[in-house]
């Protein structure tokens, strides 16, 4: 699976596009992460399979896709080990491992922007490609 982030502008965000690919690919597509104003929306993705004809769907109906390579990265210089992310983090991806420094599964990582909010020292950032 790989996660992709959608930007709609104003001209297609009132259209259904998410639901037409769906539909018109049979590919199963897993919301993570969704913002959606009434002029613009970004939504996070993972995509199992078929990406390319997916990705050529949303890109065909006007919407933006930016495949997410490395999700969440920390900042190993400025971390310092706080855990004030970990709490907040709804799906626990980021953990203490056991010399107490902090891990982050990006497999499980849904990019809530939670840890990177959290983080006294700035060292969490969303990472897009």
């Amino acid at each position: 699976m790989s996660k992709y982030l959608l930007e709609y502008s104003s001209d297609v965000v009132g259209s259904p596009i998410l639901s037409k690919v769906i539909v018109e690919t049979g590919v199963l597509i897993n919301v993570l992460r969704a913002d959606i104003e009434h002029d613009k929306a970004s939504i996070v993705v993972d995509i199992p399979h078929d990406e390319d004809r997916v990705i050529n769907r949303f890109r065909g109906s006007g919407v933006t896709v930016r495949k997410l390579q490395e999700n969440i990265k920390r900042d190993i210089e400025n971390c310092i080990d706080c855990g004030a992310c970990i709490s907040l983090c709804p799906t626990e991806a980021i953990y203490f491992t056991e010399d107490w420094s902090i891990e982050v599964d990006k497999g499980e990582c849904i990019l809530c922007e939670a840890c990177v909010l959290a983080c006294p020292m700035k060292a969490m950032t969303i990472q897009e490609h």
